[in-house]
C-alpha cells in the first residue's frame, strides 16, 4: 500500500469541498494508495510517475514514486 502525501495548503482545499466532492476525493484517494496506476489516468506523458485522478466533482494531480511507495497530491480542483 502507498503512503499519501499533501501539504497543508491541499489539506485545506480538500476540507473546503462540499461533502459529496469530498467524499469522491477521500474514496478516490484510498484506490490510488492501493492501486496508482489503475485508479489513475496519465498526467502529460503516460511516465506512470505524473498522474490524475478524475471523478465526477473532483479531481487530483498527483505524483507516484514507486520506489518509496508514496503518492503526493499537487493540486486539487472541484470540477463544476
Amino acid at each position: 500500500m502507498y503512503r499519501l502525501l499533501c501539504d497543508e495548503t491541499l489539506l485545506a482545499v480538500w476540507d473546503s469541498l462540499p461533502d459529496d466532492a469530498s467524499e469522491q476525493l477521500t474514496l478516490g484517494l484510498a484506490d490510488v494508495c492501493h492501486d496508482p496506476v489503475a485508479a489513475t489516468e496519465p498526467w502529460g506523458i503516460d511516465d506512470g510517475i505524473h498522474r490524475q485522478l478524475i471523478r465526477p466533482l473532483v479531481t487530483a494531480l498527483i505524483s507516484v514514486n514507486p520506489e518509496r511507495q508514496t503518492v503526493r497530491i499537487y493540486n486539487i480542483q472541484r470540477r463544476h
